[in-house]
């Protein structure tokens, strides 16, 4: 199995930390080994590439294309749904969801959880 995720242009990437943290956005550019040009929903910026993940989406655009562009081929592509329908987007939308719990809500996760637990301990 060969490894797939390259940084390259129009590759689709995570941003792993910082105020644009879990957003996705597309590389524009790649200014060098450490550094890259990204634009997407969260806007263009400059990003050290320690602080994003590769997808396995891609799509092929131009070296530094208008941030017009980039918008449109997001919404053409449907590129928020296809990357919102994968695994790692389903466990995204699961760590904000659990993210927004109130105490009370937390309190019957653990008790779920436990539960759960349980039963396949007694199972086994």
């Amino acid at each position: 199995m060969n490894f797939g995720k390259f940084i390259e242009i129009g590759r689709i990437i995570t941003v792993n930390y910082g105020p644009s943290r879990g957003k996705i956005a597309v590389i524009v550019d790649i200014i060098d080994k450490n550094r890259c040009l990204i634009d997407g929903p969260s806007g263009r910026q400059m990003i050290n590439l320690k602080r994003v993940t590769p997808s396995k989406f891609k799509f092929s655009i131009n070296r530094k294309s208008s941030t017009n562009k980039i918008h449109q081929l997001f919404l053409e592509n449907k590129i928020e749904k296809k990357w919102f329908n994968s695994r790692w987007g389903k466990k995204v939308l699961r760590v904000k969801k659990k993210e927004n719990f109130s105490d009370f809500e937390n309190f019957k996760f653990m008790i779920g959880k436990k539960y759960k637990s349980n039963i396949f301990r007694c199972h086994i």
